[in-house]
């Protein structure tokens, strides 16, 4: 079972984009479970969790995805910031990258050059460092870094804005 972790930070229509993609999987059956970490404390994005039946975490942005993968039902978890959007056909993506790979995190890269680029130098810098757009096993966001550089899947997401 997928379960998305979410890190939010102040933005209730940046969630609610990203819950308009994730919502979908929850109903195919693909995605099981969310987890919302919220930096800031804001009881709109606690609202929306609720609402749509996410766990709701208060929590430094630093600390989140550590945090969300320890309250996370799931053995695999997708790794997204507020805003980010998988573009269609992302659980079929992830679902082949589960079967032929299944020991090696992946990333659904951000469309466009420019957010190709900062994805690419963040490889380069610490490439094994957890970030948006990373499907994973949870034993390794628990651990606080990859054992091996994400393979980049074909499909992209974008970032919508705040």
């Amino acid at each position: 079972m997928l379960t998305a972790v979410i890190r939010a930070a102040g933005s209730p229509k940046a969630l609610a984009a990203t819950f308009s993609v994730l919502i979908p999987a929850v109903a195919d059956g693909f995605l099981g479970h969310a987890v919302v970490v919220d930096a800031i404390g804001s009881s709109d994005i606690e609202r929306l969790a609720d609402a749509t039946g996410a766990s709701y975490l208060r929590a430094g942005s630093a600390d989140g995805w550590h945090l969300g993968g320890a309250q996370a039902r799931g053995d695999w978890l997708i790794l997204l910031d507020a805003g980010d959007v998988p573009l269609p056909h992302w659980t079929q993506a992830v679902e082949r990258h589960l079967i032929l790979a299944p020991d090696v995190p992946a990333l659904i890269p951000l469309r466009g050059v420019a957010g190709s680029l900062r994805e690419r130098a963040a490889v380069s810098f610490g490439g094994r460092r957890l970030r948006a757009g990373l499907v994973v096993p949870k034993g390794l966001v628990l651990a606080g870094k990859l054992g091996s550089a994400p393979r980049r899947l074909a499909i992209r997401r974008e970032r919508a804005e705040p």
